[in-house]
């Protein structure tokens, strides 16, 4: 005869049930029917047990060929300190922001400089959090390793292992770590984390019926892991306990079969081809690609910037209309500042960013890859452009030219330089007489003494009247020529201008160099304060009919430092340049043209004339 059970002894029953399941998972023990025998699992086998999602590699990432990458100066440090390329393998993007801080994928790996949190993760960026939390954080940084393979067994990847012709997945891999494959300890009784038998090395992963299970690690993967290259850190810190057995499997590749061996840890996965030696003649071991396939199945996080946040060119870099294939707007060099928009793109495999670029009276916008710019603000040190950042039409102008012509302007109140064949070597003429005026005045500080007046007069009529007279005698009797003008130019630090023996106004320049030697003194670093005024007011009293170029270009009230240089060439076409120094009120800049290949000295003029003009326009 059936007693009834009550409604309220059943829900007991259930409660209790359902508890006691709980327990049991919760404490890592996997069942699989009711004689099974429980598999206690300790190396975190069993956080998969029971997954079966299942993730395409849908997301389009190709490696960037045209655009070197390199590791980020954020991880320089902890690479040069782990291992580096055998650890991570190459750079696969450039360090960009997320919201959990700076991160770097690289085709074994991904590394990550974690950063203050404020407020709410953006875009939701859970999978980012886990890895952050669940990596191995260096001591000495801050930096950590994410465990891309556990994010990759967790969802599935269906990404092939070995080569495009394996049919071999994270799924398999997944499969293999159940903590009911976990073979006995080779040894009755045996409870060491570590023994050595003919299988390999026995790691413990758990226990089942009161004995150790685990896994082996053949000797060659073991030999990997405990090279101090590989696991700068150990290799139970650097890989973990093992999650699989090493798995065999079969390939195509190359037209040929290869024979493969896989095994999985708690933070990374290695490969061994038997098929491959390396240099020493043992089998070729190498960790799973785990960034690449990161990115193609889980996709980059979002990129966290702000509008209006400042960044810096680290080189010489074009600001394009649109990432990769867009037309060059500008030129940059290094330390140029860029303002964010606040927009981001990957375009074949290279993160831009869309930026706008600001002039005095001017600028635009465009998109500039990753790799080529930096977060971190350059300090006090000046920035470089080319000339088409301050002006496109006046590029455009002296691109008209080619080589003919080279300029320099260095905004001083700015500390940005826009250049045009900066460091092409012209004729320089009479501006050669600033180099003598310079050397001379460091010859006689060097004896103590000032000019006497038949110096003074021939520094005067040298620099304002240009006379050529006043400058071979100081060139040749004062500074001992062109030995002289190399010996003070190389003690001052500044290259560029190469003297002649015989004929000073056919040595060559560079507008880099002349911009180098104005900057020098109108900043007081060269001469003592004395020497430098009677310098600038030599050159700021030029005579009226040679200031054309910068003289002329300058708005009323300015005041110019300058020399003018213009000589027929050995085939008789003109060589023509001015440089000088302009300040207005609070505004200076330091301006050197250059041109060579002129019909007449008129065209030569003419080109100055129109470059300083529009320079002069732009500002002051």
């Amino acid at each position: 005869m059936m007693r009834h059970i009550s409604r309220r002894t059943m829900r007991l029953l259930l409660l209790m049930v359902m508890f006691g399941g709980s327990a049991l998972l919760y404490s890592g023990c996997v069942f699989r029917g009711a004689n099974t025998v429980i598999t206690n699992a300790n190396n975190g086998a069993n956080q998969w047990a029971g997954e079966s999602k299942v993730t395409a590699p849908d997301f389009d990432f190709s490696v960037p060929e045209a655009q070197a990458l390199s590791v980020s100066p954020l991880f320089e440090r902890y690479t040069q300190n782990h291992g580096g390329a055998i650890n991570l393998g190459a750079p696969l993007t450039a360090a960009f922001p997320t919201d959990q801080g700076w991160l770097q994928f690289f085709a074994s790996g991904a590394l990550l400089l974690p950063v203050s949190q404020q407020g709410h993760t953006q875009r939701n960026e859970a999978s980012l959090v886990a890895l952050s939390k669940n990596g191995v954080k260096d001591a000495n940084t801050g930096i950590v390793r994410l465990p891309l393979l556990q994010a990759l067994l967790t969802a599935g990847s269906q990404v092939p292992l070995g080569g495009d012709k394996s049919h071999f997945t994270y799924i398999d891999l997944r499969k293999a770590t159940s903590p009911d494959l976990m073979l006995a300890a080779p040894a009755a009784g045996q409870t060491a984390t570590a023994s050595v038998s003919g299988k390999g090395i026995f790691v413990k992963g758990g226990t089942r019926a009161g004995q150790d299970v685990g896994h082996f690690i053949p000797q060659p993967f073991w030999s990997y892991v405990n090279r101090s290259d590989a696991s700068p850190d150990g290799w139970k810190t650097d890989f973990g306990p093992p999650l699989t057995e090493a798995l065999s499997l079969s390939i195509t590749k190359d037209g040929g079969t290869h024979h493969l061996l896989v095994q999985a840890f708690e933070r990374d996965g290695l490969v061994l081809d038997q098929g491959i030696v390396d240099a020493s003649g043992q089998p070729q071991v190498q960790r799973l690609a785990t960034g690449t396939d990161y990115v193609h199945t889980i996709g980059l996080p979002a990129v966290a910037i702000s509008a209006k946040q400042t960044i810096w060119a680290q080189g010489d870099t074009a600001l394009l209309s649109a990432p990769s294939a867009g037309q060059a707007v500008a030129h940059v060099g290094q330390n140029f500042p860029l303002t964010l928009l606040g927009d981001t793109k990957w375009d074949t495999g290279m993160l831009w960013y869309h930026i706008q670029w600001a002039a005095p009276k001017g600028g635009g916008e465009g998109w500039v890859p990753a790799n080529a710019i930096t977060f971190t603000a350059p300090g006090n040190a000046p920035s470089r452009a080319s000339m088409d950042a301050l002006s496109p039409a006046l590029a455009t102008y002296l691109a008209g030219i080619g080589n003919n012509a080279g300029a320099v302007v260095y905004d001083v109140s700015r500390q940005r330089y826009y250049t045009y064949n900066d460091n092409a070597q012209f004729i320089v003429a009479s501006s050669m007489k600033v180099p003598i005026m310079l050397t001379f005045f460091d010859t006689l500080e060097q004896q103590g003494r000032e000019p006497n007046d038949d110096e003074m007069n021939r520094l005067t009529t040298m620099i304002e009247n240009s006379d050529n007279d006043s400058a071979s005698a100081l060139f040749f009797d004062k500074i001992g020529g062109a030995a002289g003008i190399a010996s003070y130019m190389q003690k001052i630090g500044v290259s560029g201008l190469n003297p002649s023996d015989d004929a000073w106004g056919y040595s060559t320049i560079t507008p880099q160099t002349m911009v180098n030697l104005l900057t020098l003194l109108q900043e007081g670093k060269i001469l003592t304060a004395h020497d430098r005024d009677i310098a600038l007011n030599l050159m700021e009293h030029i005579e009226s009919d040679q200031r054309f170029g910068v003289g002329d270009s300058a708005p009323d009230g300015a005041t110019v430092a300058m020399k003018d240089g213009w000589v027929p060439g050995p085939d008789d076409q003109w060589a023509v340049n001015s440089s000088g120094i302009v300040t207005l009120g609070q505004e200076t800049y330091i301006i050197s043209i250059y041109t060579e290949e002129s019909a007449s000295l008129e065209d030569g003029q003419a080109i100055v004339q129109h470059v300083c003009d529009t320079v002069a326009s732009l500002l002051i």
